[in-house]
């Protein structure tokens, strides 16, 4: 079974001054995680809500203001280096010049109804009564 590694006797103290600036810790902080200093853990941590177990986590750490902001309350981010993140033009693949460029809706749904797509946008909807032959039935 592996065990955390335990406090130096300077993160003792640190915890001892915070608990004894609580209120909680009497005396002078000593550096040594003794029955004085697990007493006065258990009576903090029951008073905010935390499990009593008199030993240090996160929460309690938090609470003594001490810990990180962010220890134990979301998923560690990953760190991407910036020279290997995305932006949004990167995932835009280049257009070949050479190409034909997409068809526009005009000419997409003309395709699905199976007509030919004009070359000139609105020809179809700028053609004259004129240009009708009369003898042809319409749809």
């Amino acid at each position: 079974m592996h065990l955390p590694a335990a406090p130096s006797p300077d993160r003792i103290s640190e915890i001892q001054s915070a608990l004894a600036h609580s209120g909680y810790y009497k005396g002078e902080p000593n550096g040594k995680w003794d029955s004085d200093t697990v007493a006065a853990m258990q009576k903090f941590q029951s008073a905010n809500g935390l499990d009593s177990t008199g030993k240090l986590d996160a929460p309690t750490l938090q609470k003594l203001g001490l810990g990180s902001d962010i220890a134990g309350v979301s998923a560690p981010k990953p760190v991407v280096p910036k020279c290997c993140s995305t932006s949004p033009s990167a995932t835009i693949p280049p257009t070949d010049k050479g190409s034909t460029p997409p068809p526009s809706s005009v000419e997409a749904s003309a395709a699905a109804r199976g007509a030919a797509p004009s070359t000139t946008a609105g020809a179809a909807a700028s053609a004259s009564e004129s240009d009708v032959d009369p003898k042809t039935p319409q749809h």
